[in-house]
């Protein structure tokens, strides 16, 4: 499952500096985009507080904000919620994905470091 990042609150003016960019397509930001998202995920829980509309991945589930809080909808068996570089135009995504499939997206973005840029080879 696919899903845009929304605007949200604290992460709305951040996702619009790393992912609403008009400048040149890069495929390598956007894996460095895609980097910071998943970094910052990793610090969040599904008891923050959020913005109603904010979207994010925390506890390798896809989350929601409604009202206040955090709607979790986990993945499928064998499959955690990533920031996901975009191959053809500049941004990010939120899917479901196998984490070698997500590391190879990185790789293929030509980022070092994993999902969080924070791996080491």
């Amino acid at each position: 499952m696919l899903a845009s990042l929304a605007s949200a609150a604290p992460l709305a003016s951040y996702y619009e500096l790393v992912s609403n960019s008009t400048s040149s397509f890069s495929q390598q930001q956007n894996g460095l985009d895609a980097q910071k998202l998943n970094a910052q995920f990793a610090t969040m829980t599904a008891n923050d507080s959020c913005t109603s509309g904010a979207q994010a991945c925390i506890s390798s589930a896809f989350a929601q904000c409604i009202g206040s809080s955090w709607d979790l909808t986990p993945c499928s068996s064998g499959l955690s919620c990533f920031a996901l570089p975009l191959v053809t135009k500049a941004g990010t995504s939120l899917a479901c994905d196998t984490q070698s499939d997500a590391d190879a997206r990185f790789i293929g973005a030509g980022v070092q470091g994993g999902v969080t840029g924070n791996a080491t080879a």
